[in-house]
């Protein structure tokens, strides 16, 4: 089962739109006239307790869709088990309620807690898979909930025949009409829906997005992979449990034939269709998959088919969904952020460079910012590197040069986290970072860019460079929905340094365009600007003049020049010989995976091994 290839990828991949005046305009008009509509629609005088019951499970899987849309259209995180959080909200409900009769309102909370728990115990081994394996992890843990629930451990879920007797809630008064229930569940989904927009427009979903993008480069710019894949996958889960609380109320009764695979793959269906990341595009997609077989009644048996035939036309005409999210503008995240206190000015916010938080040792004092020392690092039988020792100063330009399959990206990598040495040390500032993670090392003041070009394309400028302040701030999940005056202020604060960071180099204009619109160039500063927004100490550039023209390549130089006048440190890999001979203090020479020479760039050019290494040796 090839999923990560194929319908899905491109799917996944499908950039979402920027976010647009006229747009945005108009999608807020659309949403006024949808919540009007939901609001009134059981008041209409030719509408009867079934079609309310319609509207009613037309919530039930757009708070499903809503809470799969976290772990797969936020994060991209292939989920096709969900169902189990939803039974398993529904059953601690009929369990507590029917046998301890606790009241159905009281245990809202807990559904969300039990299922969330749950999501934590069952993902925290499977974290780390990605694409087809995490998606068939999922698939059992799904299957696994419902045979345990047909087997009836411990006399608690009733076997197939499930639990009956089940309370309404009572909020005031008892809730027992159709129309009470509609109000209800849709109630829940327009606070979940206008707590998780502002998650989107938070730190939190930055980085979730980031993760979706790109795992590598989030990670090495500073945002935690693990903590914030089973952070969405808990609040996922939760918010499914919730689902399952108001279910089981509903229905009165609940059984395993309620949350089969079926169920959690019509729930990806409705995320798909309506965009991922999209919250009103789940919500759209809920009531074409609920409303669809319900007016075809007699094709019912036909709608699984018709399912999957609209997933292949959406993946042909609009891979990114009916309604695809819109990415924000400077100007919308400036504007969430109205309304905040007066804060203190930060003066650092205007320079690409800031020793903010860096200990007193970071300062000149003659050590070395960065040394390896004796690293070794093998991969299979093939040595990578070898006995690599090298010291970067602060306040300089050190390059690392050497023919291809040298070793010198294996060589960031070790620095950045990415890969373990086998053997030695990376030492910075004299601390040992060796057995960090990448983004500890990046909150360290280590950031860095690729060799291959690592954006986040379906992001705009402005987003891609807020990725290199996330180290930076602090809140979390809770502060981020409830936007709390500390929060404001840390997005006030991130958002004027992305943006000083992206004049910096040059792409103001370029803020509210996708990443994905730049050209290769323009490509290769914005992830010179993403890096400098992490303010680090020692930024490391894995050819940065890769694709660059003579004209580009010069403005380059005068670029990094300037970024150490300004107390920044560069470490290079670099093919381009010019230019290390324009920017470099210090060059070092790989050849094989080991250190064969270093020195000025004049000595280099004369050194028998660096002749030799680059354009080979005569033989006998």
């Amino acid at each position: 089962m090839n999923i990560s290839s194929g319908i899905l990828r491109r799917i996944l991949q499908a950039p979402g739109d920027p976010g647009k005046g006229g747009d945005t305009r108009g999608r807020r008009i659309i949403g006024i006239v949808a919540a009007a509509f939901f609001m009134f629609f059981p008041l209409l005088p030719f509408v009867d307790n079934y079609w309310i019951d319609v509207g009613f499970y037309v919530g039930i899987y757009a708070l499903l869709g809503l809470s799969l849309n976290i772990v797969l259209g936020e994060v991209g995180l292939f989920d096709l088990g969900h169902t189990a959080f939803y039974a398993i909200g529904a059953y601690v409900t009929a369990i507590l309620n029917t046998r301890f009769q606790i009241p159905i309102l009281f245990l809202l909370p807990v559904s969300a807690v039990a299922a969330g728990l749950f999501a934590w115990l069952v993902t925290t081994p499977v974290i780390h898979l990605k694409g087809d394996y995490l998606c068939i992890v999922t698939i059992g843990i799904g299957e696994i909930v419902r045979l345990s629930m047909i087997n009836n451990p411990l006399g608690l879920t009733g076997g197939p025949n499930g639990i009956n007797g089940i309370d309404n809630p009572r909020f005031f008064v008892p809730i027992l009409s159709s129309r009470q229930f509609y109000y209800l569940l849709w109630a829940i989904i327009g606070i979940s829906a206008f707590l998780l927009t502002r998650l989107q427009r938070s730190r939190v979903g930055r980085a979730w997005n980031y993760i979706r993008e790109d795992e590598t480069a989030a990670k090495a710019l500073g945002v935690n992979v693990r903590h914030y894949k089973l952070s969405a996958f808990v609040l996922g889960a939760a918010l499914a449990g919730v689902a399952g609380n108001i279910y089981a109320s509903k229905q009165m009764s609940i059984s395993p034939e309620s949350f089969t695979f079926m169920e959690s793959s019509l729930l990806f269906c409705i995320v798909l269709l309506g965009g991922l990341g999209s919250i009103p595009g789940t919500v759209l997609g809920a009531l074409v998959v609920t409303v669809f077989p319900e007016l075809f009644r007699p094709f019912a048996k036909y709608r699984l088919m018709f399912f999957g035939l609209a997933l292949l036309l959406m993946m042909i005409f609009k891979p990114a969904g009916i309604l695809p999210r819109l990415r924000d503008s400077g100007d919308r995240l400036r504007k969430t952020l109205e309304g905040k206190k007066t804060r203190k000015s930060h003066p650092e916010s205007g320079s690409a460079q800031t020793s903010a938080g860096l200990p007193e040792s970071a300062q000149a004092n003659g050590k070395p910012l960065l040394r390896l020392e004796d690293l070794d690092l093998s991969f299979g039988g093939v040595t990578a590197v070898s006995g690599m020792e090298l010291e970067v100063a602060k306040g300089g330009i050190t390059a690392l040069i050497g023919p291809n399959g040298a070793g010198k990206t294996t060589v960031f990598n070790i620095i950045t986290g990415i890969y373990k040495p086998m053997n030695g040390r990376v030492l910075l500032r004299g601390e040992d970072i060796s057995s960090k993670l990448p983004h500890q090392i990046a909150k360290a003041g280590v950031a860095r860019t690729f060799q291959n070009i690592r954006i986040f394309p379906s992001l705009t400028c402005l987003e891609n460079v807020l990725c290199g302040q996330h180290s930076r701030g602090r809140a979390g999940l809770a502060a981020s929905m409830l936007r709390v005056p500390g929060q404001r202020d840390e997005e006030s604060r991130m958002l004027e340094k992305a943006q000083a960071c992206l004049a910096r180099v040059g792409l103001s204009d370029s803020a509210d365009s996708l990443a994905a619109a730049l050209p290769y160039g323009k490509r290769r500063y914005l992830e010179i600007a993403r890096a400098l927004a992490a303010e680090p100490e020692l930024i490391v550039l894995d050819e940065p003049s890769s694709g660059l023209n003579d004209a580009e390549t010069t403005e380059l130089s005068v670029l990094l020049k300037s970024l150490v006048e300004e107390g920044l440190s560069v470490f290079l890999i670099e093919h381009d010989m010019n230019l290390v001979d324009m920017v470099s203090d210090h060059v070092v020479v790989m050849q094989s995976g080991k250190k064969i020479a270093e020195g000025p760039m004049c000595e280099m050019r004369r050194n028998p091994k660096v002749i030799e290494a680059y354009l080979g040796s005569e033989e006998d």
